[in-house]
């Protein structure tokens, strides 16, 4: 095999780097800052208008009449504007049967014992989501925030709601990566905080979150039970490590602690497909010299490069590689499968299958 051609997935665990972020709007609108301007997290960048659903209204089976007698009942027309709730036909008196719109919006078209009805427009306000300086503007789509700071990306993140971001302060309440984020961790103190657990976190846990209205989790595993609470949890959830109980990798683990305290923007987005997005904590830093990176994006792997194993027996455990042996070897399970002979640390050295591997940056 030629090692030199194997380019193994990455992920960024970086104490100090340049971030660029691109802000997008789901549809073409207005932009509301400049190249050169500080922006905050919180700031509104951009704008747009989000067009409406349609909804179908089967008017003429509501009311239980022929489509071509439907006509005679009806009280709008194409073009009428529309409240929720609003009577839109009615047959009869005594016994009366009428048809409510479901939304507020716009008649398009009606025949055929239907009506077409189009939602009113709602505003999406954009915002900058990290602090930092402007440095492009993709008029009318979005823009280029760049800034200098510690970035973290996850393997899993979800919850949040739409947006799947929030801004908060980092409190580390995990002793070590293997604690698990139980309820008695999370309390008032807790209020407007991203909460570093350890190697998972316990349904009563992420239900007391929400109750004291915490910004964000992170955690280095998560119970498969809890998948669909958290996507359901008003703020984002980041895994680092995987599916299960996982403890948190040691860097990981040290990088969230050394910014204690610090205020950070977390988005529990994720994105398999390209472009590819990754969940992600952002920690903005005072800028300052930049030490120079020992892995640049999307090179080979290589002797000397700090790898992190997202697979069993050695999920999320962080070495070093010394040799990339030349042949196939094989493994517990009986396959023989290309590998990298991996330094763990004190004297541990393993050979860990390449699909097992991940470049930490």
């Amino acid at each position: 095999m030629f090692y030199d051609m194997y380019y193994p997935a990455e992920t960024q665990v970086t104490p100090l780097t340049n971030v660029r972020r691109e802000r997008v709007l789901p549809v073409p609108g207005e932009i509301l800052v400049r190249v050169g301007d500080r922006v905050e997290p919180t700031q509104v960048v951009a704008r747009a208008e989000l067009p409406g659903d349609f909804r179908i209204l089967p008017v003429a089976s509501l009311l239980g009449t022929s489509p071509s007698r439907a006509k005679r009942y009806m009280r709008v027309k194409a073009g009428y504007e529309v409240q929720r709730g609003q009577v839109m036909a009615k047959r009869g008196r005594l016994f009366a049967r009428s048809v409510k719109s479901p939304i507020d919006g716009i008649v398009t078209a009606s025949g055929g014992g239907r009506v077409l009805i189009e939602e009113l427009p709602a505003q999406f306000e954009l915002l900058a989501h990290i602090s930092g300086t402007v440095s492009n503007v993709l008029e009318p789509h979005g823009l280029v925030i760049e800034t200098t700071g510690a970035v973290i990306q996850g393997m899993w993140g979800a919850g949040g709601g739409l947006s799947g971001e929030k801004l908060g302060v980092l409190k580390c309440v995990a002793s070590n990566p293997q604690a698990v984020l139980e309820d008695q961790h999370v309390d008032p103190s807790c209020h407007g905080m991203i909460l570093v657990g350890g190697s998972g976190l316990t349904l009563e846990a992420l239900q007391q979150a929400q109750e004291f209205q915490v910004q964000g989790i992170v955690v280095g595993g998560l119970p498969p039970e809890l998948i669909l609470h958290v996507e359901q949890a008003p703020f984002p959830v980041i895994v680092t490590e995987g599916i299960g109980t996982v403890p948190m990798s040691e860097p990981v683990f040290q990088l969230l602690k050394t910014n204690d305290g610090r205020e950070a923007s977390i988005s529990g987005r994720a994105q398999p497909r390209w472009p590819l997005v990754r969940p992600e904590i952002i920690i903005p830093l005072p800028a300052q010299a930049l030490p120079p990176s020992e892995t640049q994006l999307g090179t080979p792997l290589t002797v000397g490069t700090r790898v992190r194993a997202v697979r069993a027996p050695y999920t999320g455990v962080v070495g070093t590689v010394t040799a990339l042996p030349t042949h196939p070897r094989r493994i517990e399970t009986g396959a023989k499968v290309d590998g990298a002979e991996v330094d763990l640390g004190q004297g541990t050295r393993v050979f860990i299958p390449l699909v097992n591997l991940e470049v930490l940056r």
